[in-house]
């Protein structure tokens, strides 16, 4: 009945995808296919990593800079890291990543954690150095916090914590716009039997990822190797991560340059630039003026960069079908949201690392 039900959870996984057709490690080739079997011995939930598959530069270093940062173990424990992933998917309203992770900290052997993070008690906890990760993690999106400007843990410890923080800040983004609101099959959406389910996946299944162990490094060899950067400084004490980040970076500026109109980019970093963490208003009617000065071919890539970035829950089909009659493929579709959102966590990253710099 376990594996059943564990088959259940995987199948649904692997096709719950909107808007884009995705590679699953049965139906890839090439390097999606060493990717996604990298991912799956690494990680063991490939969903909310494939979406990227139809960009093979953008799922080479998502997986990277997840896997170096959040998966691999250098100088932090990985339930500390699950405890923050689980926080950032409640303040991003990501139902389908609180799932995954409040049930990966109940595999580690702790649920009073998950479920002090689901209620809102956390704050009961006995373990001051969880409450103050938790606390930490909840104010991500608060710069002025003094939690944010005098951070619980260490420069050592830095990199893997803040950079879980940033690879979910995006992760919920990409699952809000194109999974389904959960990893397990509608069938489980009775909440005794979803309960039931997540205490018996949480000692199967999410124990089994969350115990996989991985050796630093391995992912970089599907991206391109560039130098040092000092920008990332703060992340030199792991540094496949830091390498992770350069790679990136270089990959950004492609994108911006190859794939989004020049005046989009103008006014999404304008608005970026004058972010604090806030929450957008309700509806779409803040993006109006905005979006006064730009052409009808442009509009419907720019409105869904910000979409993407502030409130990828409103994203709904029409959006894609706008976005589509300018840009056609599920390729440029993934790179602009991917795009958008990293330019977002950029600005998170700010004042996330300010302590250290």
């Amino acid at each position: 009945m376990i594996h059943k039900i564990e088959a259940k959870i995987l199948d649904q996984n692997a096709h719950a995808v909107k808007y884009l057709k995705v590679q699953g490690l049965k139906d890839s080739a090439g390097i999606i296919k060493s990717i996604n079997f990298q991912i799956n011995r690494d990680f063991g939930l490939t969903g909310p990593l494939t979406l990227s598959t139809p960009s093979k530069r953008v799922h080479a270093i998502r997986w990277a800079i997840a896997r170096e940062s959040f998966v691999v173990e250098t100088n932090v424990k990985r339930v500390t890291k699950e405890t923050v992933a689980a926080c950032i998917a409640q303040i991003n309203k990501c139902p389908y990543c609180e799932d995954v992770h409040g049930t990966s900290i109940s595999s580690a052997g702790d649920k009073n954690i998950a479920k002090a993070i689901e209620n809102g008690t956390w704050q009961l906890l006995k373990d001051e150095r969880t409450k103050e990760i938790v606390n930490w993690s909840l104010n991500t999106l608060n710069p002025q916090s003094e939690i944010i400007r005098n951070p619980p843990f260490t420069a050592k410890e830095a990199p893997e914590i803040i950079g879980t923080a940033l690879v979910f800040h995006s992760t919920n983004r990409l699952v809000s716009i194109f999974l389904e609101n959960s990893p397990f099959p509608l069938f489980l959406f009775n909440p005794l039997i979803k309960k039931t389910t997540l205490n018996l996946a949480s000692k199967t299944l999410f124990k089994s990822m969350i115990s996989k162990k991985a050796d630093s490094g391995d992912a970089l060899k599907f991206i391109e190797d560039y130098p040092f950067s000092k920008q990332f400084k703060w992340a030199e004490f792991v540094p496949a991560y830091s390498k992770a980040l350069a790679a990136r970076e270089i990959l950004l500026k492609k994108i911006e340059h190859e794939v989004i109109p020049v005046k989009a980019v103008e006014v999404f970093k304008n608005k970026i630039n004058r972010w604090q963490g806030e929450e957008m208003p309700l509806g779409k009617s803040w993006l109006t003026g905005t979006l006064n000065n730009l052409s009808e071919t442009e509009k419907p890539v720019a409105q869904l960069m910000f979409l993407a970035a502030f409130a990828p829950y409103t994203i709904i089909r029409k959006d894609v079908e706008n976005f589509r009659k300018i840009k056609h493929g599920d390729k440029e579709l993934i790179e602009v949201c991917f795009w958008a959102i990293q330019i977002l966590t950029d600005r998170i990253r700010e004042w996330l690392i300010k302590p250290f710099e």
